[in-house]
Order: structure tokens, then sequence, then C-alpha cells
């Protein structure tokens, strides 16, 4: 039963690796899913704090994502914020889970400022309402994800490394 929720814990955080950059499904379902599985599995342990704590996040971005209409939600640039989250919130590993939070916001407004460096991007100015509302309606469900994401990636690595 371990090896089985292990194969599908590992393949549900591939997947929210790759919604991360296609947003078809908010990423962060799969993320916590996979917290879930995997805990379930006995293949981390997450306290039941942790757990209620990221569901209680996730739910918010999955609130926030269904108010948002499908042909206003902002798409362009996910790619860099979604690399910029996950950047933060793995250096931030290396710190703490407040570190991994707050990797994952820095990578994340990093990775939006990199793309307003772009031709496609130079619409949104760095100190705009644009930036701040592109940074909110992206920003936070890969902040949430990646966070989740790491935190799941350092119980992987500390259980199976020693």
């Amino acid at each position: 039963m371990s090896t089985f929720c292990l194969i599908i814990g590992l393949l549900l955080m591939a997947g929210a690796l790759v919604l991360a950059f296609r947003p078809v499904i908010p990423s962060v379902l799969f993320c916590y899913a996979a917290m879930w599985i995997l805990d379930a599995g006995d293949i981390v342990v997450v306290s039941s704090n942790s757990l209620m704590f990221w569901g209680m996040a996730t739910l918010m971005v999955l609130l926030i994502n269904m108010a948002q209409s499908a042909n206003r939600r902002i798409v362009s640039g996910q790619g860099y914020v979604a690399i910029g989250a996950l950047a933060g919130a793995v250096v931030g590993m290396l710190m703490s889970h407040a570190g991994i939070i707050l990797g994952a916001a820095i990578g994340a407004s990093m990775g939006l400022v990199a793309y307003c460096r772009t031709p496609e991007g130079r619409v949104v100015q760095f100190p705009s309402r644009e930036f701040v509302k592109r940074l909110a309606s992206m920003g936070l469900p890969m902040i949430v994800a990646m966070s989740i994401f790491a935190t799941i990636l350092e119980k992987l690595l500390t259980n199976y490394i020693r």
C-alpha cells in the first residue's frame, strides 16, 4: 500500500509542476492531494495542524480562482511566476517552513519582475496597479502550490536520504 501511495503521490507532484505552467486545473489542488496521499501511506509525516493550514490555503486559492471569470483570468507570464516561486521555495527549504513560504513569495515577485522586462511583458510596468493585480491573480496560487510542493519535497528528502 505504501508503494502505491508513493507512486500516486509522486505522479500528483509531477502533475502539479506541469499544471503550474499550463493552468487548466489549479496546481495547488494536485499538491494538496499529494500531501494527503503521502501522509496516508506513511511516506511522510505531516501534522494535522499542517494539513489544516494548507487545506485552508488551498481552499482560499480555489475560491479566488472560481471567483475570477475564465475570460478575465490572466495567464501570460505564468511560467516566469511558477519558476520564480519554485526556485524561491527550494531556496527557502534551506531555512525553515516560514522560509519556504517567504522564498516562494519573493520568487514569484521576482519572476513577475523578470516577465515585465520581456518584450511581451512591457505592458506591465513594475510599480503599477497592473503588476499588483497580476501578482495577486498568478502569484498567490503559485506561492501556495510551490510551498506545499517544497514542504513535501523536504519531507521526502529527509526520509529517503538517511
